[in-house]
């Protein structure tokens, strides 16, 4: 093979192979799944937000029978709280859910308008918000994330804005309107926020926006469509101790992860009721150990998934390496491949 072949077939190996992060993954393992259609204990009327603690413990906001419910990491069953109502304590159509520093539940209601904030037992410890335009007040509020200094994020979504608050309801600042501009929104969805405290919001225009801390855009990423990268509607979002973004796109009943800079990284899931199949999706929550929840609202189910331990290259940059070698023949090239061995 003449040397000038021989360098095309090099270039396209290096530029094909990427080594390290940038190199795509696998999707994630099923592990289980637990629930049904139902108002008994682990039974569900549309999970919606879902969150993990500190230990492992998995929340629930069953939004239709208006609790919260509590499990261990296999779904067995372990305490609810919450009825139909006003009062502290009680739901009208819980959305978001979020666990502060603390081990502190919180919880946006739609119906109410408002946060309320629990120990991890559900006993209630204070609430704020009312429906209307001003500062700590809502119109839908709906996804909800808490930072590392216990700070709390709430995406109203009907007024296109997100809201910042201390961990006791203070507010702190407000960011966001209506429009397709870097910080503006046609809709706020979920919201997450990372280990550095970027807040990532999902916008039904549909795109994913992240902002520092106090609403300062960085970025945006996403379009429609049903592409890698794209989206129909980004729902929940999640991310993981590495900075990598899970984003549930619910009408295409699928997941996503993304590095946090916007970079694609893998997809699972379709329309279904088997293992790993969705229907509408309403969030999701990166837990410990490389384990991924899904609340699987329409199926009536959490299901729980498992990344492996190492990225592993994916079939098509397998098949390109192994073209590569054939076609550069029995020459003594040799082609380093380094995978990150960081874990999800």
């Amino acid at each position: 093979m003449r040397s000038a072949a021989r360098i095309a077939i090099l270039t396209l190996c290096l530029v094909n192979l990427p080594n390290g992060e940038a190199m795509g993954e696998n999707a994630p393992a099923f592990v289980l799944e637990w629930g049904s259609n139902g108002t008994g204990d682990g039974q569900f009327a549309g999970a919606h937000g879902i969150e993990v603690d500190a230990n492992g413990d998995v929340y629930v906001a069953d939004t239709g029978n208006n609790r919260i419910q509590k499990f261990t990491s296999d779904g067995v069953f372990l305490m609810k709280w919450g009825s139909l109502g006003a009062a502290p304590g009680q739901f009208n159509h819980p959305h978001g859910i979020g666990i502060g520093p603390l081990g502190n539940v919180y919880v946006a209601e739609t119906g109410n308008n408002r946060v309320q904030k629990f120990t991890s037992d559900g006993v209630f410890l204070t609430t704020w918000g009312s429906f209307g335009t001003g500062d700590g007040q809502f119109q839908h509020s709906h996804g909800l994330a808490v930072d590392g200094d216990g700070n709390v994020f709430v995406s109203d979504r009907d007024q296109n804005r997100v809201q910042k608050f201390t961990t006791n309801g203070v507010f702190i600042t407000a960011w966001g309107s209506t429009g397709t501009g870097d910080g503006q929104f046609t809709g706020t969805n979920g919201v997450a926020v990372d280990a550095a405290d970027n807040v990532y919001v999902g916008d039904s225009s549909p795109r994913i926006q992240k902002f520092t801390n106090d609403g300062v855009f960085i970025r945006a990423w996403g379009s429609a469509g049903i592409g890698d990268g794209e989206f129909d509607f980004p729902r929940g979002l999640s991310t993981d101790a590495l900075g990598n973004l899970y984003v549930a796109d619910r009408d295409l009943h699928r997941m996503q992860k993304f590095t946090g800079s916007g970079d694609f990284l893998t997809v699972w899931g379709g329309l279904g009721t088997g293992e790993g199949q969705f229907s509408s999706p309403y969030s999701l929550r990166a837990g410990p150990n490389r384990v991924v929840y899904v609340s699987d609202s329409s199926n009536f189910r959490v299901q729980k998934f498992l990344f492996p331990s190492e990225a592993v290259p994916t079939t098509s940059q397998w098949g390109l390496l192994i073209m590569c070698l054939l076609l550069l023949g029995s020459g003594t090239l040799v082609i380093g491949i380094k995978v990150s061995t960081r874990t999800a």
